[in-house]
């Protein structure tokens, strides 16, 4: 620590150059903080889902309807020990930009599928009870100041019968997504009154979900729940929680690729940026170095402080540019459900910043360390 004046004077002696230096390390270290966090996001969710509930859809797109009659047959295929299903659509309240996803269906057996979202057994009994009954998510519940008893009318481009957009409920309850809290935004009512109110295609579903007793047969079971649908009019593609989440991250292209290509070129040509800024600053400073060794200085200490700066440089940056990509994560968080930033990407860029660092500065700091006195006073 003693030797650090002398590196914060070498940092500083052109201040100009070692912003530029560290705006690109920060700007760099963002992009890949935001890119890598948000594909470790996706992996994470993806390996997170649960191997014992399989998803039956339509064969032509998921989220085609398929009738509601289907799920007499789910709940008999060999292996299945449970089953609901979802008549998903979009509200708005208020205001268009304020949407809110509304879910029709047997709130009982939906909960019994889905066991981490968490609700109290009366307001259950009271939704089965009340027909136009919601049950919400605790995020949803906190974002619009909604409470227990309240009603609420949201816009939707469901019509009703009547022609009306408006759909009002009323809110008996909430629920809370223990496994992922700030996913808690669904708005859970009874199939029967949308399936009684809308005007769109009566007694059909987007999908149903059933939840099997050896998640090791989970092939076996989907092989025998769309062979029961072959050659009729509603073919199924059975799917398990897994294989649907990587296919819906397979359909933003492969982003493993896309990462690693990006963060690849950008730290390639920061290595670069940043080794000409270095080897310049070194060229204006050989006089001053070589007044270093004349006092005393030994060649690596020299070569140590030269790599220090860079190292100041490099790793402070990353150090504000992971930060700041954990401030920017958070925004997609609607979209991968996860909003914080893992440590092992942290890890991986201070790794980074700290090899970007050596290899940047090591020429530099190799002609540090062979600098000759006599040359470099030559002609002062």
């Amino acid at each position: 620590m003693k030797f650090f004046p002398l590196v914060w004077a070498g940092i500083w002696r052109k201040r100009s150059r070692s912003i530029l230096i560290f705006a690109q390390v920060v700007i760099a270290f963002t992009l890949f903080g935001s890119l890598q966090g948000l594909n470790s996001a996706i992996k994470q969710a993806v390996d997170s889902t649960h191997a014992d509930r399989l998803y039956v859809g339509s064969r032509l797109r998921f989220g085609t309807p398929l009738p509601i009659s289907i799920m007499a047959r789910l709940q008999a295929t060999p292996g299945v020990v449970g089953a609901t299903y979802r008549f998903q659509f979009g509200g708005s309240y208020q205001k268009p930009t304020q949407n809110v996803p509304i879910v029709g269906t047997d709130v009982g057996s939906y909960l019994s599928i889905y066991p981490e979202l968490q609700s109290e057994p009366a307001q259950v009994q009271a939704l089965k009870r009340t027909q136009d009954g919601a049950i919400v998510g605790i995020e949803t519940m906190r974002k619009y100041g909604w409470r227990v008893g309240q009603r609420i009318t949201l816009q939707s481009p469901l019509p009703h019968k009547d022609g009306s957009r408006d759909w009002t409920f009323q809110i008996l309850g909430s629920y809370r997504d223990a496994e992922q809290p700030e996913q808690s935004r669904l708005i859970l009512t009874n199939y029967r009154y949308i399936n009684e109110a809308q005007a769109g295609q009566p007694d059909t579903i987007a999908f149903a979900v059933v939840r099997i007793a050896d998640p090791t047969r989970a092939e076996q079971v989907e092989q025998a729940i769309d062979r029961q649908f072959a050659n009729s009019p509603n073919e199924t593609l059975t799917q398990s929680e897994q294989e649907l989440a990587q296919s819906q991250v397979e359909n933003l292209g492969d982003l493993d690729v896309v990462v690693h290509r990006i963060t690849a070129a950008t730290f390639f040509v920061l290595l670069f940026a940043t080794g000409a800024l270095m080897m310049q600053s070194i060229r204006e400073r050989t006089p001053e170095l070589a007044v270093l060794k004349t006092f005393g200085f030994p060649d690596p200490l020299v070569m140590v402080l030269i790599l220090s700066e860079t190292l100041i440089l490099c790793v402070a940056g990353a150090a504000l540019g992971l930060w700041a990509a954990s401030r920017i994560l958070p925004l997609a968080r609607n979209f991968i459900g996860l909003g914080s930033l893992p440590l092992t990407v942290v890890a991986a860029g201070l790794g980074v910043a700290v090899t970007l660092a050596l290899a940047g500065g090591a020429i530099p700091a190799w002609r540090g360390l062979r600098l000759r006195v006599v040359d470099a006073l030559a002609n002062r």
